[in-house]
């Protein structure tokens, strides 16, 4: 039985042809190589963990990785949370005096000894994964000081040039340390994971042929009319192209099959899709975005494009969220028309109330 070609969820293997290689890979790639710290800024599916997978492919033997994915220990109090925290790391580089953390003083004394330990042939690069959840810790602070403290310390101590950081998360960097009597966490690069092109969508999709699909330029273009570009969505309505090849037969896509797969798969009730659930899961959590972002739509309020500006927060949620980018005139736009039809669903349209920003 064949493989199949695409995979809607989950990180795609770095050989895969359907990985897409965006301006992201090689940035974060020439960043890593440097030893910079990076903030991989992204939303939900799209495409981080492929990036991060690939990127430990093609990076030199001498550096060695190290993932540690936060939200696995959402929720502890502080000392287990460095606990846990700790014997993630210690595991991965096969520590074998690891003796357990409190707090992120011993943190730093873990890693600056660890460092030692493995000596200048090897380069640590730990990537901490989903760092959005630690915005409701009240230890968080702590945690991001020390990691700017390890950074900052370079210059004094040069073992530590060989250690590195990739956080990975739906967070304003500027947010990550929420005491404003703090110096605020101002060290690495940003690196910002967005939608597919038009050219680079259509580099995923014409992989319907290796699947067995056969589909015209029409096609192509009716995908990225849906979706445009963002990843998942993408590999979603092609995996469901590809499903139904399998099972029904069908060889040959069309328009009319693009809206099928769309309708029936991604926007219906019972497709429950992962992605749109995450959104209104997100949105719920957020109530005032939640209703800004009712008046963009419903009452075509424009609003400039400014996520990181600091005169209003909700843009920088919706964006974070990723339901919303940048449109052609520099406003604020729903990111795709799957989004469009999906927020029908999740909002009453309101009142013309006059509403001001």
């Amino acid at each position: 039985m064949r493989e199949r070609i695409f995979q809607a969820g989950g990180a795609i293997p770095p050989d895969s042809p359907t990985y897409v290689e965006r301006e992201a890979d090689n940035l974060v790639m020439d960043l890593v190589r440097q030893m910079e710290l990076v903030h991989i800024i992204v939303a939900r599916q799209m495409g981080k963990s492929c990036l991060l997978h690939r990127l430990t492919m093609r990076l030199p033997e001498e550096h060695l990785f190290v993932t540690v994915d936060l939200s696995g220990i959402a929720g502890l109090g502080m000392g287990r949370w460095y606990e846990g925290l700790g014997e993630d790391i210690a595991k991965q580089l096969t520590s074998e005096r690891y003796s357990g953390l409190a707090d992120q003083k011993e943190l730093q004394n873990f890693l600056i000894e660890e460092l030692q330990r493995i000596g200048p042939a090897r380069k640590v690069v730990i990537t901490f994964d989903e760092i959005d959840g630690t915005r409701r810790l009240p230890f968080s602070d702590g945690f991001f000081s020390a990691l700017r403290a390890l950074y900052n310390a370079r210059a004094g101590l040069p073992s530590l040039r060989n250690l590195t950081f990739i956080l990975v998360g739906a967070t304003d960097p500027r947010k990550l340390i929420k005491d404003p009597s703090l110096s605020p966490f101002n060290v690495g690069q940003e690196v910002r994971m967005e939608e597919f092109t038009l050219r680079q969508t259509r580099q995923l999709t014409k992989n319907l042929a290796l699947a067995g699909v056969a589909a015209d330029e029409a096609v192509h273009e009716r995908i990225y009319w849906w979706t445009s570009g963002q990843p998942y969505l993408t590999q979603k309505v092609c995996a469901t192209l590809e499903g139904w090849q399998a099972r029904e037969g069908i060889g040959r896509a069309t328009i009319e099959l693009v809206d099928r797969a769309v309708e029936e798969h991604i926007l219906s009730s019972k497709a429950n899709d992962s992605n749109l659930s995450h959104i209104r899961a997100r949105l719920d959590q957020e109530p005032e975005a939640k209703a800004y972002l009712q008046h963009i739509t419903f009452e075509g309020l424009q609003v400039p494009f400014e996520p990181y500006g600091t005169l209003d927060g909700r843009i920088a949620e919706l964006y974070l969220i990723g339901v919303i980018k940048e449109g052609p005139e520099g406003n604020c736009v729903v990111r795709n028309r799957i989004y469009e039809r999906a927020l029908e669903g999740f909002f009453r349209p309101p009142r013309r109330l006059g509403f001001r920003p």
